[in-house]
């Protein structure tokens, strides 16, 4: 598996290596045909000059070998070259059985016997005027025959020779600086991409460290260090809130199982103790022992039965199934289940509700879990009534629950919905907690504050 690093220098490279020399390789071969097509032209424009001095000397025998090639030849070459097409071409006389007779070669060792004796061994099946390409060694030339008029017997040839030297030296000079420049340009993409690489992978690296730190239950974050990428940045805060949450929840959990085991711990001590009472003859009164044991056995199913419908509510697998209701029809319904208790306590419990039906978006279970906790709670501190009152506000639909107990302490306001928290008289302290958990769930908001009477509860839900 290949490391970040990697991966973001490797396509860098290739690209910023074989792009150029694609470039040079499409730049060699255009140059090539451009040279070997002006060279071509070149020596056509030779053969025409060479033609154009034939017709010009042709009233006699111009090409007189008693005096020898030399002088005629070199006259021939200076009237070509006077047309300034001859400037890379070489002239060559040989005879009509392919033997070398001059050869005109101002280079000075470009004509080498490797070439002339490739031509003279072509020389015999070359077309007049049709241009070859010989090579000799590493180099290519361009070949082309042309038969000279008179000469006797001998009948001699010219072939013209192109080279092409100060072309391909040029192109590799060209050569030898693009690839200079290719490997410059290869080295700064080195260190570009070692660069980049290095300010992605290294606070990836850490995210990745404080990840893992986090799975051992580490949740402290590392120092913010500068980040100039927006979205490694980003990711950055998202860890760090991440580890934030998780870090609350953790110390929530622990406060809970804390808060729980010792809630649960108390009933069953109690439940202990009177059983061990009456087991070893110490408790007199059996009666009353066998009703405490009782009351602390219900006391104790309630609070475990609390227990797993907080777990349920706040559970991610929980899937609410929200339904358009008439709160004032489940509000009379609430209020008919709620009024064996609150004859227990000799309280009353008042309905105020619209003349119309109003409906919310709700769940019925969540909505009375809710609605059944606050109004068991207000029973339990009101001095003669709860009043349980539904009212539409903006785009809500707002169900208050009011008691006339004397309100909520101040120091116990912003703590009314924690889980186990329990005020002056309180209970399990997790009757708010599920009513809190309930609401949210289903998209709604909760609150708790005091009016001139006592507490009032309001649940405010969307319509």
């Amino acid at each position: 598996m290949k490391s970040m690093k990697s991966k973001i220098r490797t396509p860098f490279l290739v690209l910023i290596i074989l792009f150029p020399v694609a470039i040079i390789f499409l730049f060699n071969a255009a140059i090539r045909i451009y040279v070997e097509r002006d060279t071509r032209n070149e020596l056509r424009s030779v053969v025409s000059a060479m033609e154009a001095v034939e017709k010009s000397g042709s009233k006699g025998n111009w090409l007189n070998t008693a005096e020898g090639y030399d002088r005629p030849m070199a006259r021939l070459y200076k009237l070509v070259s006077a047309s300034r097409m001859a400037v890379n071409v070489d002239l060559h006389v040989f005879s009509r059985n392919s033997k070398l007779l001059y050869s005109f070669d101002e280079t000075e060792g470009f004509a080498d016997k490797l070439l002339l004796n490739k031509i003279e061994n072509r020389l015999p099946s070359m077309q007049d005027k049709k241009i070859y390409t010989v090579r000799a060694g590493a180099q290519r030339y361009l070949v082309t025959a042309y038969p000279l008029t008179g000469g006797g017997l001998v009948r001699p040839t010219v072939v013209m020779v192109a080279h092409m030297t100060e072309q391909t030296s040029w192109l590799h000079a060209v050569n030898l600086i693009l690839f200079g420049i290719t490997l410059a340009g290869a080295a700064a993409a080195v260190l570009i991409a070692n660069r980049l690489s290095s300010q992605i992978a290294e606070p990836v690296s850490e995210l990745s460290d404080m990840a893992k730190k986090i799975g051992d239950g580490s949740f402290a974050s590392p120092p913010h260090g500068k980040r100039d990428i927006l979205e490694l940045d980003a990711l950055y805060q998202s860890v760090v809130e991440m580890s934030e949450r998780l870090e609350a929840n953790d110390r929530t959990q622990r406060t809970f199982l804390q808060n729980a085991s010792h809630e649960l711990k108390t009933p069953l001590m109690s439940i202990q103790g009177y059983a061990e009472g009456i087991a070893k003859g110490v408790i007199t009164d059996v009666q009353r022992a066998a009703e405490l044991i009782e009351n602390e056995s219900k006391r104790l199913g309630t609070l475990v039965e609390q227990l797993l419908t907080l777990s349920k509510i706040e559970s991610q697998t929980y899937k609410k199934e929200l339904s358009i209701l008439n709160l004032c029809d489940v509000l009379k319904d609430y209020a008919q289940r709620m009024g064996g208790l609150a004859a227990k306590y000799e309280k009353l419990l008042e309905l105020d509700l619209p003349d119309t039906p109003l409906h919310a978006k709700a769940e019925d279970t969540l909505l009375s879990q809710a609605v059944m906790n606050i109004i068991s709670n207000g029973l339990r501190y009101a001095k003669t009534h709860v009043t349980v009152k539904l009212f539409r506000k903006g785009s809500e639909a707002v169900i208050g629950i009011s008691d006339d107990g004397g309100g909520i302490a101040d120091a116990d306001l912003p703590r009314v919905f924690d889980r186990f928290y329990k005020g002056k008289q309180g209970n399990s302290g997790l009757g708010l907690a599920i009513a809190k958990s309930a609401v949210e769930t289903m998209g709604g908001r909760i609150s708790a504050f005091n009016d001139s009477a006592g507490a009032v509860f309001e649940i405010a839900l969307p319509l």
